[in-house]
């Protein structure tokens, strides 16, 4: 009962100042796969430059993030599963109070996976190019995976985890709808979407590519290809918020779009050398984690890009971040202001997005 107390508290206080916030944590540059669409591909990244995150540093680092209101970590890499002590990270997220994911090929999840879920971990994204498993398997020069990935999502449901699609929009997929089956073969209960990255990132990640003919898209059939993600939503479930999807088919067409990016105050990029970035296509970081306890948050408007870690995220939190700048405006004295911000009419559009996702949420509200 305290528990729960303390969590609705912590909920509640974490609202005043525009809702939780979420970290996508870097563990390692190296890869197993070899990704057309991705520089960390395997061979990309030298083997005198490969990088791990110092695991008996990421506890510190956990409380700096925790005291600045982040309450979930995406842990991704390179290959995830690639770094030896996630598990003890993942434990470390899981007893601070925070929600983990994590996001992988899957090749090393069947060896893996009792460890993972022994450590608290709900949420597992495994990443999928295509609607035929030989297709996705040459791509990522991985023969066998998708026997892997089977026998891992297989096992999800009595571990109490829940596996979920993480397909990049790319050439590979000529019929989205086609995706299905090999979807709901495989066990996944929904997918998210990744959203081509064809220029270079100004951060230290590396998941772009400026010369794969698999995402070599022109604007109209980048367009295109979102209508079809949300025609796939007749079908299956997409947690892309479809607010989201509207916004960058405006980002594409040079329209005006309807949501800023709170990369840098809501969401945020921490690599493998503990350096904070407000987001991956960011070309300077904020500060190391060691100094992230008193660097501003950045709140600029910014529609820059299409990352969709930060660009979905922040259609969903918009909500609540008005409700923080409503309070914050009445504390002032500024009541028409707090009216304005509570009217927004996006704030409807906003809790639409986040009721979109009611069965995931729900399904890991009641795994905990």
């Amino acid at each position: 009962m305290k528990k729960t107390a303390s969590k609705t508290w912590d909920l509640l206080r974490a609202i005043r100042h525009g809702g939780p916030a979420f970290c996508s944590v870097a563990v390692t540059n190296a890869c197993n796969a070899a990704c057309d669409f991705c520089n960390f591909a395997r061979g990309k990244v030298g083997a005198g430059n490969l990088r791990w995150i110092n695991t008996d540093l990421f506890d510190r680092a956990l409380a700096i993030l925790y005291k600045r209101d982040i309450r979930y970590i995406s842990f991704f890499g390179g290959e995830t599963l690639l770094h030896p002590r996630l598990g003890e990270m993942i434990e470390m997220v899981v007893s601070m109070g925070m929600g983990p994911a994590v996001i992988t090929n899957g090749w090393l999840l069947p060896m893996k996976l009792d460890e993972l879920a022994a450590a608290g971990l709900k949420t597992v994204y495994i990443s999928i190019d295509a609607a035929r498993m030989t297709d996705h398997e040459d791509n990522r020069g991985l023969q066998g995976l998708g026997e892997r990935i089977r026998s891992a999502t297989s096992r999800m449901p009595s571990l109490g985890m829940i596996p979920l699609a993480q397909v990049t929009m790319s050439k590979l997929i000529d019929n989205y709808r086609g995706l299905v089956p090999l979807l709901r073969d495989l066990g996944f209960e929904a997918v998210a979407f990744s959203y081509p990255q064809m220029k270079k990132l100004g951060s230290s990640s590396l998941a772009w590519s400026a010369d794969s003919h698999l995402v070599n898209f022109s604007d109209s059939e980048l367009v295109a290809a979102f209508d079809a993600v949300d025609d796939l939503r007749n079908i299956f479930r997409v947690n892309n918020p479809r607010a989201s999807v509207r916004d960058m088919k405006r980002h594409l067409r040079g329209e005006v779009e309807r949501f800023d990016c709170y990369g840098g105050y809501k969401s945020f990029y921490m690599d493998w050398n503990y350096q904070m970035w407000r987001c991956e296509a960011w070309d300077k970081p904020m500060c190391s984690v060691w100094e992230f306890a008193d660097v501003p948050f950045i709140r600029d408007g910014c529609t820059a890009c299409i990352a969709d870690c930060y660009r979905d995220s922040s259609v969903m939190l918009h909500f609540t971040v008005s409700l923080g700048d409503t309070l914050d405006r009445l504390k002032q004295g500024r009541v028409l202001s707090a009216l304005k911000a509570l009217l927004d009419s996006r704030n409807a559009t906003s809790f639409g997005a986040v009721i979109e996702n009611a069965h995931i949420l729900s399904r890991l509200a009641k795994l905990g």
